[in-house]
């Protein structure tokens, strides 16, 4: 991997400063408590999402995850990781990096025998082909610039293993009032992942903004109108395989 001049650097400290102050504003606007476990339909998302995660990697081979390399890029309290862990992975094995450190020393608190990081995704602490597996959970809608998008999705594929498995959960269209973000949408995780295959994706995660109208015990009218109304996901979950050169094994 060729060495970052001056002007890259530059641009990417640009692009860290702009979500570091994007999550700050959002947590003094008071809406990290929308993600909190005391909202209903947060839980449900977050359900949904880990049921559909644990049968994509069942389906991909992952049957015991004691061994694999894991890398949950943007993790912030580390909340997949620690799923992870439960479902059988070893925490040596589990590694998680974030911009915001608040985020981060939450996540050691938390389950201190995983290895979290401060750091840039533009810039990932892992030599090439390191990880088995690299999750990314609504981090590259948090991204704003095309160009930046593509940097961090080529540093993601970088310390990806060959036969190793991308899984990318993320809003799939922008919120009109949000322009901290942006819609992720299957076209573009072509260009960003190009080098990679995609083998899986899905539609899933009713509108939180309808999610969260309706009232508390209402947990089977949200899976039935996820169910019925598929232009009323919000999110797709994706998962890429890295190839394998002619004549190397995996591993």
């Amino acid at each position: 991997m060729p060495p970052k001049g001056p002007e890259n650097t530059w641009a990417e400290q640009g692009r860290e400063a702009e979500i570091r102050d994007a999550y700050a504003r959002r947590d003094k606007a008071g809406k990290r408590a929308l993600y909190s476990w005391q909202s209903p339909a947060e839980l449900l998302a977050r359900d949904q999402m880990f049921l559909r995660l644990a049968g994509l990697l069942r389906h991909l081979g992952f049957r015991d995850l004691f061994e694999q390399r894991i890398l949950d890029l943007g993790c912030g309290r580390g909340e997949l990781l620690r799923r992870l862990r439960e479902w059988g992975a070893a925490p040596r094995n589990l590694h998680g990096v974030d911009l915001l450190p608040d985020r981060i020393a939450e996540a050691r608190e938390l389950e201190p025998s995983i290895h979290f990081t401060v750091g840039s995704g533009w810039e990932l602490p892992f030599e090439d082909n390191q990880m088995d597996a690299v999750f990314a959970t609504v981090v590259l809608s948090s991204v704003t610039d095309p160009t930046g998008r593509l940097d961090l999705a080529r540093e993601m594929a970088r310390v990806l293993a060959p036969g190793g498995a991308l899984l990318v959960y993320d809003f799939r269209v922008s919120h009109p009032r949000n322009p901290d973000t942006v819609g992720i949408s299957g076209k573009e995780l072509g260009r960003l992942f190009g080098g990679l295959d995609l083998v899986e994706r899905h539609t899933l995660t009713l509108a939180p903004p309808i999610a969260r109208r309706l009232p508390i015990r209402s947990g089977a009218l949200v899976l039935t109108l996820e169910a019925l109304m598929p232009f009323l996901r919000t999110h797709g979950l994706f998962a890429f395989t890295k190839p394998i050169p002619e004549g190397r094994n995996a591993g």
